[in-house]
């Protein structure tokens, strides 16, 4: 039976030794490329996994694995990704992995840097990462990556890292499609107002690859040479929004869409109905429980999402089926993105929703 099968059987049908097939699958090296690749396509094909509780019985220590993400705030784009890490955490606890859930304040990069520095000083095996400050990161998983810590990255890809795998939706291309909705329910003469929320300058750096996104395609694909207008918030907060928005719908009156670059469309659909400003189109990112009150009432008329639970589910995964059962993992994932209107809006959500 193939739950069955045993590394004798994996060296016969690879015409390999034993030993080889051993320091495949644990990782020692000193094997041929083109070796291990077809023991590991030959492992997979098989579904083997090692014997997680006699591998902690031999070795006298369970794999530790560290999750690094921001903390939450209610129920959030932060609270989805923790939600699918505990899913996955929840079915892979049995096989003896002890879990350490490492939660930094989402504008405070030097806690987040005092958190890095606990990881490398722990005996950690693996470490999944959601990183908000690209400088302390990239210090950080060099750091791994000296010491051959395997780490999976979500929700934003660190350039020129050798992480095992990163998982996030392509920005730069949401970014396009955002622009491109937004483009169709304009007029030729109206104006566009693009919002941006930064806290430092390389702050949320994988968010700016949606305005990169957005002025790509005015500037290649749309009919119109529309004006857009630019508002860039340093340290938001929603009093500060409001009243520099207000001053701008006053001075450009042609404005007839708003692009926000992040999850705050709520805050830009609540100062419209606050203030009973109408025939605006915005459009905003992710499907969270503020944003659904603005969709519902025709506030907001796109959300683009992907679903945050997945990256955190898949995120732990990987760093599992590659510690712990040896699998080849693909080193890209990216997420789908899908666009939420008030019409499909009942059919992205749980039924919870609709039973009051």
């Amino acid at each position: 039976m193939i739950s069955k099968i045993r590394l004798i059987d994996i060296a016969k049908k690879a015409n390999v030794s034993l030993g080889t097939v051993d320091r495949v699958v644990n990782n020692r090296g000193n094997v041929a490329p083109e070796t291990e690749k077809n023991i590991r396509q030959i492992l997979n094909e098989f579904d083997y996994q090692t014997n997680l509780i006699a591998s902690s019985l031999s070795s006298k220590r369970r794999p530790v694995f560290t999750v690094l993400v921001p903390k939450p705030q209610g129920e959030d784009y932060w609270y989805k990704i923790l939600s699918g890490i505990e899913k996955t955490e929840k079915a892979i606890l049995q096989f003896g992995v002890k879990i350490t859930k490492l939660l930094y304040d989402q504008d405070d990069n030097i806690q987040f840097a005092s958190l890095t520095s606990q990881i490398l000083k722990s005996q950690c095996d693996g470490v999944l990462i959601a990183p908000l400050f690209h400088k302390e990161v990239k210090g950080f998983v060099n750091d791994l990556e000296k010491e051959n810590i395997p780490y999976v990255v979500i929700d934003s890809p660190i350039e020129g890292s050798q992480s095992l795998c990163s998982i996030s939706q392509d920005y730069f291309q949401s970014g396009v499609l955002a622009a491109k909705l937004i483009d169709y329910g304009l007029d030729k003469n109206d104006e566009l107002l693009s919002i941006s929320n930064l806290i430092y300058a390389d702050y949320f750096e994988h968010v700016q690859e949606r305005l990169n996104g957005l002025k790509y395609f005015f500037e290649t694909q749309s009919k119109n040479k529309r004006t857009i207008h630019f508002l860039e918030i340093v340290n938001p907060k929603f009093e500060k929004l409001a009243v520099l928005l207000k001053e701008k719908l006053l001075k450009f009156p042609k404005i007839r869409g708003i692009f926000i670059d992040n999850s705050k469309a709520h805050w830009v659909g609540r100062i419209l109905e606050e203030n009973n400003i109408t025939k605006i189109k915005l459009i905003g990112f992710d499907l969270i429980e503020q944003n659904i009150r603005y969709l519902q009432n025709g506030i907001i008329d796109f959300i683009l999402f992907d679903y945050a639970e997945n990256q955190g589910e898949q995120g732990l995964q990987i760093l599992f089926d590659f510690i712990v059962s040896k699998k080849t993992i693909d080193q890209k994932i990216k997420m789908p993105i899908y666009i939420v209107t008030k019409e499909n809006l009942e059919g992205f959500l749980p039924d919870h929703y609709f039973n009051h």
